[in-house]
């Protein structure tokens, strides 16, 4: 699906992959993020080829003007999880929702995972 809006501008579509793109991008540049995990197979296999897939780790739902979120990040060793997971919903609501203009009605950031 994809995000639907109209303001003075006119009507606005946002694609789901643009929001999975800049949550991707958000959430890779949070302090304490190494990489996000890969969601699907897919992602799996072109990790062993060292190519990157810029939609690893990231679940998005939409529906009308509303955005359901799911990160799955892994993090550096010896930093307080708490604090970076915390801090990666905070940057992630703000830049997406500022982004889009719409919603972020559920944001689960799920830990997956320490690299040293």
């Amino acid at each position: 699906m994809a995000l639907y809006t109209t303001n003075v501008y006119g009507d606005i579509t946002i694609s789901d992959e643009v929001v999975l793109m800049a949550t991707n991008h958000v959430a890779l540049n949070v302090y304490g993020v190494v990489d996000l995990a890969s969601r699907r197979l897919s992602d799996s296999i072109l990790d062993l080829f060292n190519r990157v897939s810029p939609v690893k780790g990231v679940k998005v739902v939409t529906d009308k003007d509303r955005i359901y979120l799911d990160v799955y990040a892994i993090v550096k060793g010896g930093i307080n999880q708490d604090a970076v997971k915390e801090n990666m919903e905070s940057e992630i609501r703000y830049k997406i929702e500022q982004l889009t203009g719409m919603r972020i009605i559920s944001l689960n950031v799920h830990i997956v995972g320490v690299r040293l």
